[in-house]
């Protein structure tokens, strides 16, 4: 990461508790020690995450989505990454199933007690379904108040699901969660303009789940709404939003700028509303958390996890990273430039051999900008191990526009070589992250080059300038050390000719470093052969 200036931000807190008591030594250390552990857990942020697990059984082959050992192995590991406190899960068939990603040994499981339901024939599989039931799995170190199921939501309809509510202690105090898998099937913004039995079951829905917002806002008590809405809630017309969300109420919808977890379905429909308690910064925490491999037949579930976080003072975001995660116009700005990009391609003539694109790929190619609200919004900013921990994670998204250039680039007999300044031991985990999105990189097409300690100690201020240029000398003389997975070999021996450079810093540009750059030199370059993207959250500034 070309971390210089990175924006760093330092959170102290410190507590405090004090006790005496005439009872026995060994009873008052006992009941000091249990109020400073509950004290200290609120103190943290709470992570919440609601997770539709698809059709989750026990026996793992059985119901509408078999699975093999290796994919629940997945879907554990999948859970663990999130480091989340609290999961509101939908369609888990039973306690059974829920155990094989949840041990019991770390969390406290709650299943609805809803009675099962007929089964149906599934359309893929041609097998009998099994339940679809919520759950929560909840951290042993999280004290859970109290938990009773929602019947109301149910209607008294057999097979429509029951709502689960626990409450919990967090740092906002005692909290009513309730976790909800609403009636599917009614994908229209005003359900009472429908007359679908879908839209007419949503219809009695409505106003359960409004009630039950109502009261908690009538008394003044901190509350979580998650889960499957199977519902546009996002949508600002939609009749559901209008009847929760009003000026009278503290109610927000804090997913509402998320985007859907499959392309195919861009309006989200699983999302995390609060009330009594500040949204905004929980806003500002809100992710959605892509799988590993998002190609359709291999996701481990057909929806993704929708996590926020919940805190007493919540780390407010710098205008950097808010502008980046949340706003239109560097959406607008990076995928313009790189249509720029893709035009300047599609005027090389056709005959042209062995030329490449030398692209960055932080905020080039993959956006980083979830870790940078996850150090910024635990107050401990960057930091060399955090940052390497989130490589490994290989969750980094893409940057808009990038996808697009990348395969019009191949399609026009282009290569592409990556210089990152990510430690080149971290190839693999950069590799995987790249499939992991979707780009159709191979060792033929694309030269993966992490910065060694050989780039820095070449920067000698007359024939290296910045520590990327070594890298690009290795190219044009087919010296590149591509990164090869195991089974391959580097086939990037032949000297290429570099046309098009793109990063968001400077330094991605050969010769060059911030204190030496002239602007009015590069000027001419800019939209030609070099493409340059907006990234205020760290650089070499």
């Amino acid at each position: 990461m070309k971390v210089l200036n990175a924006l760093t931000i330092t959170f102290i807190g410190a507590l405090s508790i004090g006790c005496t008591s005439s009872v026995t030594p060994k009873n008052t250390n006992s009941a000091a020690a249990e109020h400073s552990a509950q004290m200290a857990n609120t103190a943290q942020p709470l992570k919440v995450v609601t997770w539709n697990v698809e059709h989750l059984a026990y026996p793992i082959n059985t119901g509408c989505k078999p699975r093999t050992p290796s994919d629940i192995e997945a879907m554990k590991a999948y859970a663990n990454s999130l480091n989340a406190d609290v999961f509101a899960l939908q369609e888990v068939a039973s306690k059974e199933a829920l155990k094989q990603i949840f041990p019991q040994s770390e969390w406290q499981l709650i299943v609805s007690n809803r009675a099962a339901s007929p089964a149906y024939t599934c359309r893929k599989t041609g097998a009998l379904s099994t339940q679809q039931k919520v759950a929560f799995a909840v951290k042993k170190s999280i004290s859970v108040l109290k938990s009773t199921p929602f019947e109301p939501l149910g209607l008294t309809k057999t097979g429509l699901r029951y709502g689960l509510q626990l409450t919990v202690n967090s740092p906002q105090g005692p909290t009513d969660i309730l976790n909800v898998h609403m009636k599917s099937g009614c994908f229209v913004d005003d359900y009472l303009k429908s007359d679908s039995p879908a839209c007419k079951t949503y219809a009695q829905q409505a106003p359960v789940l409004d009630s039950w917002i109502a009261k908690r806002e009538t008394t003044n008590t901190p509350y979580i709404v998650l889960g499957d809405f199977n519902h546009r809630i996002s949508a600002p017309y939609n009749r559901l939003t209008r009847t929760l969300i009003s000026n009278e109420r503290s109610t927000s919808i804090t997913t509402k700028n998320l985007p859907g977890c499959q392309a195919r379905y861009p309006a989200p429909i699983d999302h995390i509303i609060v009330g009594k308690m500040d949204a905004t910064n929980i806003a500002n925490s809100a992710q959605v958390h892509l799988f590993k491999n998002m190609q359709k037949e291999a996701m481990l579930s057909d929806h993704c996890a929708v996590s926020v976080s919940i805190s007493d003072n919540a780390n407010a975001l710098s205008a950097s990273v808010l502008w980046q995660t949340t706003s239109k116009e560097y959406q607008a700005l990076t995928t313009y430039m790189y249509q720029q990009a893709q035009t300047a391609v599609a005027q090389l003539p056709r005959t042209a051999t062995n030329w490449v694109a030398v692209m960055d790929v932080d905020e080039t190619v993959l956006d980083n900008s979830a870790y940078q609200k996850q150090t910024e919004l635990s107050g401990k900013g960057y930091t060399p191990d955090t940052w390497q921990a989130w490589v490994k994670s290989e969750n980094a998204t893409l940057v808009p526009g990038a996808k697009s250039f990348i395969e019009a680039l191949y399609k026009q007999g282009g290569k592409v070589a990556l210089v990152t300044n990510r430690d080149k031991a971290n190839d693999v985990h950069t590799w995987n992250n790249l499939k992991a999105v979707g780009l159709p990189i191979t060792v033929e097409n694309t030269c993966l080059m992490g910065r060694s300690e050989a780039d820095k100690t070449a920067v000698d201020g007359t024939h290296f300038i910045n520590d990327k240029d070594l890298r690009r000398q290795q190219i044009t003389q087919g010296k590149a050390d591509c990164y090869t997975p195991k089974g391959t070999q580097n086939n990037w021996q032949q000297p290429q000719v570099i046309k098009f450079q793109i990063g968001d810093n400077i330094e991605d540009f050969s010769g060059i470093t911030q204190e030496s750059a002239n602007i009015n030199t590069l000027q001419p370059k800019l939209g030609k052969s070099l493409f340059l993207l907006p990234n205020p959250m760290y650089g070499s500034w």
